[in-house]
């Protein structure tokens, strides 16, 4: 299956074509395999070098296109679009560095909260550079090994842009694990930590 990311045709106002052809030259460079289905080393492997340098210590990555709908009324993308980035790479997180080192049932049970799983607490962003269409972001995301604890963990989320090689946002998220038959916080799984533990040594490693 190709997970490459593709551009969509639009009818742009004509105050947005100068804008868009200046900038159709970095999209054609940027197609690289996006989305939850795309590995971290597919997506790592074909981001632009600028890109890379700025997300290589970030063990999961998620790449996606701007769409024209995430923009707002002032031509940029909207603050909110950001937040919905993030949680794409919040999930991505789960699947490519836990999710790996999981029983596929073991994976579905934490990660759709069927029993003990993850819920967000709160989530604060950084707003760097505006971003507009057409653009393709790559989402990099890890943990804070010091914010772990034996029912929570921060994530720390930069967001770069291919248009640019630069930052747009950085942020943050705190995420407790929550029993959702009981409807109370709970502990860490045990294997979900060490899961954490382990991709945390490769890390180190690396």
């Amino acid at each position: 299956m190709n997970h490459q990311c593709q551009m969509q045709q639009k009818t742009f106002p004509m105050n947005n074509v100068f804008r868009v052809l200046a900038r159709r030259q970095h999209t054609a460079a940027s197609r690289v395999p996006c989305g939850g289905l795309a590995t971290v080393e597919e997506t790592r492997s074909s981001l632009p070098e600028a890109v890379a340098k700025q997300l290589v210590n970030y063990p999961s990555l998620i790449t996606l296109p701007v769409q024209w709908g995430d923009q707002d009324a002032y031509g940029h993308v909207n603050n909110v679009s950001y937040m919905r980035y993030f949680e794409s790479g919040r999930i991505a997180y789960f699947d490519q560095v836990i999710g790996t080192r999981l029983s596929a049932k073991d994976h579905a049970v934490f990660i759709q909260g069927k029993r003990v799983g993850p819920i967000l607490k709160k989530a604060s962003i950084s707003y760097r550079r505006v971003v507009q269409y057409p653009d393709t972001l790559t989402v990099g995301v890890r943990i804070d090994p010091k914010s772990v604890g034996k029912d929570r963990f921060d994530q720390e989320f930069l967001l770069v842009s291919h248009g640019t090689g630069s930052v747009v946002a950085d942020g943050r998220a705190t995420v407790v694990t929550f029993d959702y038959e009981k409807g109370t916080k709970a502990d860490i799984p045990p294997l979900i930590l060490s899961a954490f533990e382990d991709s945390q040594k490769m890390e180190e490693q690396a």
